[in-house]
């Protein structure tokens, strides 16, 4: 029985027209600092930084990044959380399956520029929001997922994770015993799976509502699309 419903938030709930600012983080490195973009990555995704500027001046030295990329690497955050929007219908669809489940977010992000969540509606809507930067473990790890059971006090069996990502959402939610939902906005193939395991597919969150009224009154159809 699905007792609550797990949204990712990047590219699930919100975009940004100004992409990622970690993944923009890689074109202001030097090619003499590329060797510690992993590592700078996961470092603002698993700790809880309390601004950018408290992020970046961590790394300022043993990074050794100048006065010019500290700044553009700021705005780089910083725009990305004055343009991120909701993609059409998700206030409706939040809505909708808080009438039917427990709704949480899940969602692999650092702590600090993420106002947009008030801005948005999203904080009002979800009340249960576990980051990694807050978890100090990302999707797909296990812990991640572990944190949420927690969090709500409930089984794998009573869980699902909606999200866009087939490794961090559809196949951590998996391992985890969750059912997945895979928000799959570009109609991209499948990749392979085991034909048993809980994936349903959706193309837009307005389907999620009554897929999760489905799941909650028996549907059994893996291949289905939401």
């Amino acid at each position: 029985m699905i007792r609550a419903v797990v949204f990712d938030l990047w590219n699930t709930l919100v975009f940004s027209p100004a992409g990622s600012p970690f993944q923009r983080l890689k074109d202001l490195l030097r090619p003499d600092q590329a060797h510690l973009f992993a590592a700078l990555v996961r470092d603002g995704m698993v700790q809880p930084y309390s601004s950018v500027q408290d992020f970046l001046g961590s790394w300022k030295d043993s990074a050794n990044l100048d006065d010019a990329q500290l700044k553009a690497m700021a705005r780089a955050f910083l725009e990305a959380g004055e343009q991120a929007e909701c993609f059409p219908g998700t206030p409706e669809a939040m809505g909708a399956v808080r009438d039917l489940a427990r709704l949480a977010m899940l969602s692999n992000t650092q702590t600090f520029g993420l106002e947009m969540l008030d801005r948005l509606g999203i904080t009002q809507r979800i009340r249960s929001r576990i980051l990694s930067a807050e978890v100090g473990t990302l999707k797909p790890e296990p812990a991640a997922f572990e944190a949420v059971q927690r969090r709500l006090g409930l089984f794998p069996g009573n869980l699902a994770m909606v999200g866009d990502s087939w490794n961090d959402d559809v196949l951590g939610a998996l391992n985890a015993g969750w059912t997945a939902i895979w928000v799959n906005r570009e109609a991209k193939p499948r990749p392979a799976h085991h034909a048993e395991s809980p994936i349903y597919e959706v193309r837009s969150l307005d389907r999620v509502p009554e897929l999760i009224q489905g799941l909650q009154d028996g549907l059994r159809c893996p291949t289905c699309l939401g």
